[in-house]
């Protein structure tokens, strides 16, 4: 019996036989992949291996199929799954966004892949040009745009400013006489022109008219009696005709309302130079150098006031710079050499003298 049974077992090959086993179904698609309904379903035999979710255990080994498992068919879906990334074929889940308390704000996602989730924000702006319709439901006409404006255009020059600007040119290039002429014209056209009238009496002073120059301040002063620069130069001319008393009375009218007036401390310490009083000279002939420390006359001026003080380390220091400033100034050189015969340097003050003739003469 025993030798039967292994004999058995060599005819069928060493396998036993069993009871034949139940057609296999085919794995269907895992369930988070929604079925298309816009693609065509086809019949596709058993055997063909679905594929598994990207995260489920690895596919074990199927058992052999038979002829009546391949002949059983089944209806599945068919994804065209090959050649797309894991994020297409994975669709995005829905997102749940919390109403926001602004009427007229939400919020929009915007992924770029399986690994990015952004909230942006998102306002519906109303215009700011938005008006209600009418009740009619017309529509109201856009506005026309505004045309840019011109430029206006510059207004034509006055013809009396044209005339002291000419006559202005005409003095600065050697002309007094034309120059004296066109201010006149322009005098008798507008009498108030306290610039040309200025003007003119400088040209008149210097042409030796010291009256006539004096005239002109004097009209100027009834216009407008605080003009400061007219009252500057009537009190310069006063000064240099000797008449101290009242050009100092207008240089003071002008210290009053402006301290550090230049020209009118200049020539107030000229006067008072000329006056003899040198003491009530220097202060005002030192505040000049120091707002104008380039003004050779001044020095030359407070050199002499110095020296009648008898302070010659200053009088020494003045006159030096008045020379610096001024090399031709003659006067200057002679007071340096005055100041040398008193510091007892003899030598210096004969050099200081012959300059002085040599500048005298030329």
């Amino acid at each position: 019996m025993g030798r039967m049974r292994r004999r058995h077992r060599r005819e069928n090959n060493g396998h036993i036989p069993c009871r034949p086993e139940p057609p296999h179904r085919p794995m269907l698609a895992p369930s988070y992949l929604p079925v298309r309904s816009d693609r065509p379903v086809f019949k596709q035999n058993a055997a063909a291996a679905m594929p598994s979710p990207p995260s489920g255990p690895p596919a074990t080994k199927k058992p052999s199929m038979s002829a009546a498992a391949e002949a059983c068919l089944v209806e599945a879906p068919v994804l065209p799954l090959e050649g797309l990334d894991p994020w297409a074929r994975i669709p995005s889940p829905a997102l749940a966004v919390e109403e926001s308390s602004e009427a007229d704000e939400a919020y929009l996602a915007t992924v770029s892949g399986p690994d990015q989730l952004e909230l942006e924000p998102w306002r519906q702006e109303a215009s700011a040009t938005d008006e209600p319709e009418a009740e009619t439901g017309a529509e109201a006409p856009a506005a026309a745009p505004e045309a840019p404006a011109e430029p206006e255009p510059p207004p034509p020059p006055d013809p009396l400013e044209l005339l002291y600007a000419a006559a202005r040119a005409a003095a600065d290039e050697g002309h007094p006489d034309a120059a004296m002429a066109m201010y006149r014209e322009l005098l008798s056209r507008c009498p108030q022109h306290l610039r040309a009238r200025n003007n003119l009496a400088l040209l008149l002073d210097c042409a030796g008219d010291h009256q006539g120059a004096l005239a002109e301040l004097d009209r100027g002063l009834e216009m407008d009696p605080e003009h400061t620069t007219l009252l500057t130069n009537r009190g310069a001319m006063l000064g240099a005709m000797g008449r101290y008393a009242a050009a100092e009375r207008d240089l003071r009218r002008v210290l009053r309302e402006e301290p550090e007036n230049v020209e009118a401390l200049f020539n107030l310490g000229v006067v008072m130079a000329k006056k003899g009083l040198w003491s009530e000279a220097v202060p005002h002939l030192r505040h000049v150098t120091e707002l104008d420390p380039d003004r050779g006359p001044v020095f030359y001026y407070l050199g002499e006031a110095l020296n009648h003080v008898d302070d010659l380390t200053g009088a020494l220091a003045a006159y030096q710079r008045a020379v610096e400033l001024q090399p031709s100034n003659a006067r200057a050189l002679y007071g340096l050499g005055i100041i040398y015969d008193r510091l007892a340097r003899p030598d210096d003050a004969a050099v200081m003298y012959r300059r002085s003739r040599e500048v005298a003469r030329r």
